[in-house]
């Protein structure tokens, strides 16, 4: 690209037209190809997006808790779930760990890990060290429960 730039500013050097004419023509194309960067990097996101959808099998974790239902999107490689502020997904409950579980994505295949919680981590009702999850299955850290379910997709993300 900076050699097309610099044949370009040879080019219109050679017409000897006033420097105004040609500072204005350099601004023009600048900003030609700062509007292309935007759209390709908008167009990259979307594709992002996308991928990740594939990746995270579209899942999120909800909850109740004080009369509201939470959503968690599933969004990175590894979530940490417990009480500690530096949790990824932060539950404010006594019952629960500081550093309770840890839940990793693989191809699309998440799964959950007790990190030896006093109180456990179990899924649908039993006790788990380590365990394979599903759209549909109950998670529960202590007192706290979660379901993870498949995410809405919005029409973007189509």
């Amino acid at each position: 690209m900076p050699e097309i730039l610099s044949e370009l500013w040879a080019m219109l050097s050679s017409l000897q037209v006033p420097d105004l004419v040609l500072s204005a023509a350099a601004v023009v194309i600048l900003d030609l190809f700062a509007i292309a960067i935007i759209f390709a990097v908008g167009r990259e996101s979307r594709l992002c997006r996308k991928r990740w959808q594939k990746v995270s099998a579209g899942l999120e974790l909800r909850r109740r808790a004080e009369q509201k239902e939470l959503h968690y999107p599933l969004e990175a490689d590894e979530i940490l779930l417990g009480r500690h502020t530096s949790a990824d997904i932060q539950i404010k409950d006594a019952s629960v760990s500081r550093y309770h579980a840890v839940m990793t994505v693989t191809g699309g295949v998440w799964t959950i890990t007790d990190l030896n919680a006093k109180s456990g981590t179990f899924v649908n009702d039993q006790r788990i060290r380590q365990k394979k999850l599903a759209p549909g299955d109950c998670i529960r850290l202590g007192n706290a429960k979660l379901w993870i379910v498949r995410r809405p997709f919005s029409e973007e993300e189509e």
